[in-house]
Formats: structure tokens, sequence, C-alpha cells
């Protein structure tokens, strides 16, 4: 191969595949716009994540830096303390020996990562800002990339864009699709002195008394807990620019929220995530891919980003082995990738849908035998390469039975104004 691949971002999207290649001696350069450590959003992992921790050879590092482990999950309802809890030990996952994933600091998470990928081989160039992807007609050929105000043009025999949702790629080509359900935005901050309760390393969602409103409670350390408050737009556009004042509000709308909250400190800055739901009309062409948050980015409430963006990785880093071998980088070739990422990322997809539709009464499903540990497959990342998912189509069921049974003492605790998609492929239409 003339020139290495590009992979533009060195977020754990691209960072995975750069160990991936790295690891297949395929000769890669990660161009990263940022300087690491940066902070960053999104703390929480799924199981499914250590697999990948695994064959990257970098479980090790994840457990001498002494992240929190995360055993299980809990929700929290808006009226009363009765929350409902998981623990991942009940559902053992293939491959996968211990009974926990990570909460992180993503800005040591993410530097460790990029190290990692570096000390196998990857080429990282921190700093490096992609200005633009050139093309030869519709082929992608190379970079257009400033490094500290110089820019050089570096040539490609493929594109990856993993530069997340800044979406280098797919606002170059206008190919990047708000979704048309969910707008949600979120106010988060670091907070010390934050009460976590008998189950302190699980992650806490604790729902709130509004539209699709939520909050995370994330452990970062044995001290610094991260908290966020989602809501809709129409919800979010009443703070005006008051983080403070609004996250207060919202933060003792619910008893148990609340309860945590009363002897809390903060230690750094709210800050405001927006535009959570999107995708590209396409994750591959004639010389380019997209991974991670770069093709597809689907809510937070399951904290899916990161296992999407290194799955993402491992599945585009197989693909790329198969295109070099034939020596095709069509986007016909790299179609089986766009496939299979897109099978996984509609499952999560789907149950999003259906747990905003039911959110407040979600752990029905939870506290159901036949279901509670397909609902925990679900919770762990067990959404790739699966035919079938029968507890979402249980819970679309449950939903259609509670909306068309006259006077159905559930009915008011669905969301009325969520209309579930009913074009939404199941995972074997995809495949």
């Amino acid at each position: 191969m003339e020139n290495p691949i590009i992979i533009i971002g060195g977020g754990p999207g691209g960072a995975a595949l750069g160990c991936y290649l790295s690891k297949a001696g395929i000769p890669n350069i990660i161009l990263e716009a940022a300087i690491f450590p940066r902070a960053h959003v999104g703390e929480s992992m799924v199981t499914a994540t250590t697999r990948i921790f695994s064959e990257l050879d970098f479980l090790d590092t994840m457990e001498q830096t002494g992240f929190v482990h995360k055993y299980g999950a809990s929700w929290h309802p808006t009226a009363s303390k009765a929350a409902v809890h998981v623990a991942f030990a009940e559902c053992p996952q293939e491959g996968i020996h211990q009974d926990y994933t990570y909460q992180v600091d993503r800005a040591r998470f993410d530097e460790l990562l990029l190290k990692h990928a570096e000390n196998l081989g990857s080429v990282v160039h921190q700093g490096a800002r992609v200005k633009k992807v050139l093309f030869d007609g519709d082929r992608a050929t190379g970079v257009e990339v400033d490094f500290s105000g110089q820019t050089k043009v570096l040539s490609a025999p493929l594109i990856v864009d993993a530069s997340g949702r800044n979406t280098v790629l797919g606002s170059q080509l206008k190919i990047k699709q708000k979704d048309p359900l969910f707008n949600q935005f979120a106010v988060h901050a670091w907070f010390e002195n934050v009460d976590r309760g008998p189950r302190p390393d699980d992650i806490h969602i604790h729902f709130l008394p509004i539209k699709r409103g939520w909050v995370w409670q994330i452990p970062i350390t044995d001290t610094i807990t991260s908290m966020g408050v989602v809501t809709e737009k129409e919800v979010f556009q009443k703070a005006k620019g008051e983080y403070a004042a609004w996250f207060q509000q919202h933060s003792q709308s619910a008893p148990d929220i609340a309860n945590a909250m009363r002897d809390a400190r903060q230690v750094n800055e709210f800050k405001a995530e927006a535009d959570y739901s999107y995708q590209m009309d396409s994750f591959v062409g004639d010389g380019w891919m997209l991974v991670g948050d770069s093709a597809r980015f689907v809510d937070p409430i399951f904290s899916s980003g990161v296992s999407v963006a290194m799955h993402s990785a491992k599945f585009a880093a197989e693909q790329i082995q198969q295109a070099l071998a034939a020596q095709d980088f069509s986007q016909a070739a790299l179609m089986p990738y766009q496939n299979r990422l897109k099978q996984g990322v509609s499952v999560w997809y789907e149950f999003i849908q259906v747990y905003y539709k039911l959110m407040p009464i979600f752990s029905v499903f939870i506290a159901k035998p036949e279901y509670r540990l397909q609902v925990l497959q679900l919770l762990q990342g067990d959404v790739y390469d699966r035919n079938d998912v029968p507890v979402l189509q249980a819970m679309r069921d449950f939903i259609e039975t509670v909306e068309t049974t006259e006077g159905h003492l559930l009915r008011p605790y669905l969301d009325g104004s969520l209309k579930l998609d009913e074009n939404t492929p199941a995972p074997h239409e995809l495949v």
C-alpha cells in the first residue's frame, strides 16, 4: 500500500480503528484536531466494550488506571422512592470474564486509548485539523490538513471519518439528517458530595416529570459524580442560557435526585450538549467510511456512544482488510460494513424509541422474569449480528394494548406525543 489509511479523529472510534489496523499490520495515520487530554461527555460504558478492550490488549490499562467498576444500572421514578435495579452478573456475555464494565473520566480514557494506538503503530498527530476531504470526482483521495497554521495535503487509498459529532465528512457532503423523533439537549457538570445511595457504582437514571426528561448520575471517581439533565429542545430552550438555575430547578423535581443532590458541590462549569440524534444518509462511499458518531448518534440514554464507536471501528477494520486484499475501496466493496453497523444501531434505536414511549413504566419489563434477561442483553450492548429481538416486539405489543384499551390505568404514563416509527427496519431486514 503506497500511502497509509487516514483516520480523522482520535476519539474512541478513531483510536480503536488505529489499534485494529496496526495489529493487522496496516499502516495508518490518526489526525486529531484537539490536544489531549480534552474534556468529553459520555463517561459510562456498556459491558460489550469489554470484549473490544480485550481484543485491543487494552483491558489491563483499564484496570490499572482504576476506573470505577460499573456493576449495574438503577432507575428512579418521578414521584416515589422505589428504584429498580439490574446487575450485569445476571446475564453473562460470551467472551467476557468479568461482571462489570466501567465509568470513566473521558479525558483520561480517550488519552490512554489514543496513546495505546500510537504504541501499537498508528502515526498520531494531535492539533492537526482536517479542513476538508479531497475528491477526484466521487472518490475520496486525501485530506487537506492544518498543522499549526501550515496547510498540507495528504493522500490515502481510504479516508475514515471518526471525528465524532463534528462530522467532518458528513457536513462537507451535506448528508447529515436530524432524527425525526428525538431532539434532546443536556446540561451537565461534575459534583462532589453526591449521595450515591446503596448502589454507588451503578449508573443511576432519574426520571423527571417533564416531557422525555431524565437525569444521569455517573460516578467518575470515589468522590466526583457526573450529573446531567436531559430534556426535549422545547424544555431546554426555557433555560435561555441560565444553565445553573435551570439545572437546579430540574434536579429538585423528583425525590431521589433531590435527595442525592442535597449536599452536592459543583466542581467544574456547566456544559450544554445539543444535536443528540442524527444519522448520515450513507456510512460509506468510494474511498471513504464513517465510524462512530460520525455515522450515527442515537441518544445517550443507554450509554451506547462509546460502544457504537468501538464496535464500528472493529467492523470497519475487518472490512478494510477485505478491501485491501481485493484492492477495491469502492462503495460497493465497503457496503457490508454499513449494513452490519446499521443492523446493530437499528436495535439500539428501536429500544430507545419504545423506552421513551414507556419511560416511567419501563420497569415493568425489568420486573417480568420472561423479559428481564433480554432487556439486560440490550443494556449490555448485545445488539450486533442479531436477527431477532423478541423483547422489542413485546414492548410494542404492550404499548398497543395500553393505547387501544379504553380506560387502561397505564395509558396516562405513556408518552402520547411520541409516535413509534413503524418504518424502522427489523435487524434481519438489514442483513
